[in-house]
Parts: C-alpha cells; sequence; structure tokens
C-alpha cells in the first residue's frame, strides 16, 4: 500500500495493513536502496506443523517488492509476474528478515528482486517480479474496467 494512503482507515492491504486481522501486517522501512521488514509469523499461516505456507512466504516477497517498487518512484502498480524459488522451509516463531530492491525500470514497467534470510544470513527464499505501473494514463485508458473508488485512490496515491 503506497504510503500515501492512511492505512489504518482505508487500506486492508493483506500485506501491510496494521489493523487487517488475518494480515501479515509488515512494517516496511525504506533505506534509500530498497525496502526491508523484519517479521515473525506465527501458526495460522502454517501448512505443516510449525511450518509457513509456501503461498505465504510468496504473500511477503511480492509485498516487499511492490513497495520497494512504489516507493522508488512514487506510482502505483501491480505485480504481472512473480517468480518465487524457496532454499529451506520458513519456520512459525522464528524471525526473518525480507529485502527488495528495484532491479529495472522504463516506461510502463518496474523489475524488482528480493530475498527472505534467516537471523543467521541463511537464505529462504528469492523473488523477482515485474510491476505494471498504474499511470494516470494507464488509468484513464482503464475505463469501466476498474472501480471508481480504486482509480481515485490509485491517482491520489500517485501523487508526491
Amino acid at each position: 500500500m503506497p504510503e500515501s494512503v492512511n492505512t489504518e482507515t482505508v487500506s486492508n492491504c493483506f500485506g501491510c495493513a496494521p489493523r487487517n486481522p488475518i494480515g501479515l501486517r509488515l512494517v516496511i522501512d525504506e533505506d534509500g536502496t530498497g525496502c526491508t521488514a523484519e517479521f515473525e509469523l506465527g501458526a495460522d499461516y502454517e501448512s505443516f506443523p510449525g511450518v509457513v505456507h509456501g503461498g505465504v512466504v510468496a504473500s511477503v516477497l511480492d509485498e516487499l517488492l511492490a513497495q520497494a517498487v512504489y516507493r522508488s518512484g512514487r506510482t502505483s502498480a501491480f505485480t504481472s509476474e512473480l517468480r518465487v524459488r524457496y532454499a529451506q522451509p520458513m519456520r512459525t516463531g522464528t524471525a526473518y528478515t525480507a529485502r527488495a530492491e528495484v532491479t529495472r525500470r522504463d516506461e510502463s514497467s518496474v523489475r524488482a528482486s528480493g530475498r527472505i534470510r534467516t537471523p543467521d544470513g541463511g537464505l529462504v527464499a528469492v523473488a523477482d517480479g515485474v510491476f505494471h505501473l498504474l499511470t494516470d494514463e494507464v488509468l484513464d485508458q482503464a475505463g469501466d474496467r476498474l472501480p471508481d473508488s480504486l482509480v481515485q485512490a490509485l491517482r491520489a496515491s500517485n501523487r508526491p
């Protein structure tokens, strides 16, 4: 969710909204070259006992990549491609660090990559994604395919 949108009153984002009761509630920090989040997930996100579901791992990475894309250019975008590779299971009740950065940008899309690491630096998963930019021109062309409330929120988030 773009930081210009008040996440406490507007967003129900699964990845970052602080009040979504079933969401990940990731707190994402920007450091100038990318985004980082430190987090720990519980049993609500398991696939097998003690192991976080792979789709949830992908959701963490998708959120971090999307945040890196937005914060690098202050334009909203949607995921058009996401490739995740898993190195080891993510365990419940363990602290992890996720990191993402933009790797390439053109006028209509942005590529980003990210990773999740254990406290001792071990690799859990890596992801590469392509994000289609939702510029004002793209929103103008969307016509009736998007709800007006969504278009208004996206236009507002694209403002500095």
